[in-house]
């Protein structure tokens, strides 16, 4: 077989990675599916950037943390919200304390004090970035980096746009450093930007971007289970998942109950309940439940609590009908595990 010049190409669809824990991210697993490792191949060979569409809950953001994992380069995380700048993915400038300072007469106005580097200049910048970090954030330099611009869909257009002279001359100017930030000797970062579709992208932007279509499978009560196993089912290759965390019956249950109130709230045209849903009440389930150390009385337990959550995981909307399919008072009830619907 011919030798392909890709990190990737070595997973296969299936495989489960464990993402280690840091300061601001708990400790997780992904797996890999066949359309992330072909769409991270070619992004990161075209050497652009990845914008992965999905609705909430497709692991979208969890992707670029695995990509991170798998080649060994650092990660370097931004979401946005709607009062986001665009300037702030190069950098930060701290104006209102440099003006103190100034106002205070302080005998010697130290720039690196008031200017932060954002991911992008991490990213494209190690070196220089280096002079202008906190004692806590300066690595060594790393092999390469990762960076994730996460729900860009929450800004508007003026945030993917001032992507767009980045991305084409993978170089930017910020004002202390003398030097262009990047370049063509450069070696460039894995950009992946994630987008829950509820701002349309500019075109531009996005033929400047491989992009990756999230979608759980058609049959999503078995996906859902799948995603299930790879967090809670046994992982013979990942050290202390030799054992099954939660049985996987009470995974098939927590995935029957969500995907029929998925039907039931689509149906309502309301925003649906997902695999992030999904893995809440989950964890919720293995955390009331650690104490109980004989597996059968542990699962018969997980039955009866999925029973009694799991309203309160996947139905999120208020509706006036009580009786209403989606409405959390019609499903309340405390008789013990739940049931299929006949």
């Amino acid at each position: 077989m011919a030798h392909i010049n890709s990190p990737f190409v070595s997973l296969t669809p299936g495989d489960v990675l464990e993402l280690d824990e840091s300061d601001a991210l708990a400790v997780s697993w992904h797996q890999w599916s066949r359309a992330e490792i072909d769409a991270l191949t070619l992004a990161l060979a075209a050497r652009r950037p990845l914008l992965v569409r999905g609705e909430p809950g497709t692991g979208k953001t969890q992707l670029a943390r695995a990509a991170a994992k798998c080649l060994g380069w650092e990660f370097h995380a931004e979401t946005i919200h709607p009062r986001f700048e665009p300037d702030e993915l190069r950098f930060r400038f701290d104006a209102v304390k440099r003006l103190a300072d100034a106002q205070a007469k302080e005998a010697s106005l130290d720039e690196h004090r008031y200017w932060r580097p954002g991911v992008l200049w991490k990213a494209f910048g190690w070196q220089s970035a280096l002079n202008f970090l906190p004692d806590a954030e300066r690595l060594k330099q790393p092999k390469g980096h990762v960076v994730l611009i996460d729900e860009i869909d929450k800004a508007d257009s003026d945030l993917p746009n001032s992507l767009l002279e980045v991305l084409a001359q993978r170089s930017f100017r910020v004002e202390p450093v003398p030097e262009p930030i990047g370049g063509p000797k450069a070696p460039l970062p894995l950009i992946v930007i994630t987008t829950n579709e509820e701002r349309e992208l500019p075109a531009a932007f996005l033929r400047r971007c491989i992009v990756l279509s999230l979608a759980p499978d058609r049959d999503y009560e078995e996906w859902l289970v799948r995603r299930g196993l790879a967090h809670f089912g046994v992982q013979t290759h990942i050290k202390g998942r030799e054992q099954a965390r939660l049985d996987p019956d009470v995974l098939q249950q927590a995935a029957m109950q969500l995907t029929q109130d998925r039907d039931s709230v689509k149906r309502a045209n309301l925003s649906p309940p997902g695999l992030a849903e999904y893995l809440d009440l989950l964890y919720a389930l293995l955390e009331i439940t650690r104490e109980v150390v004989e597996p059968a009385e542990r699962k018969k337990t997980q039955l009866e609590w999925l029973g009694h959550l799991n309203a309160y995981a996947f139905l999120k909307h208020s509706v006036d009908d009580a009786a209403s399919p989606i409405s959390q008072s019609a499903r309340v009830r405390r008789d013990g595990p739940i049931e299929a619907d006949a």
